[in-house]
């Protein structure tokens, strides 16, 4: 993961509004590459995005969506966009 780089994405973040907040997100998106591995590699693939968004919520407390949240800005950060709601998205398109 690019700590510094990310912190300062979720730092311009505009509907990211504390410091607070920001610390959070870095430490949910550490403790999900400590589980998962590198974010680099899992937002590389929208497949394993899936996998991975899937997995958190059955090996993670992800009851308020903390990680899954962290993991999905990750995303958007390294590919300039949202990865879509797991409810709308394209099973038999995906790569």
């Amino acid at each position: 993961m690019d700590e510094v780089a990310f912190e300062q994405f979720l730092d311009a973040d505009k509907g990211i509004t504390s410091k607070k907040a920001v610390s959070t997100r870095m430490s949910k998106a550490r403790a999900v590459e400590k589980i998962f591995g590198s974010l680099d590699r899992i937002v590389s693939s929208d497949a394993e995005m899936l996998r991975v968004l899937l997995a958190i919520n059955n090996k993670m407390n992800n009851v308020k969506g903390g990680y899954s949240n962290a993991l999905r800005k990750y995303y958007t950060f390294k590919n300039g966009r949202i990865f879509p709601k797991i409810d709308a998205y394209d099973f038999e398109n995906s790569k």
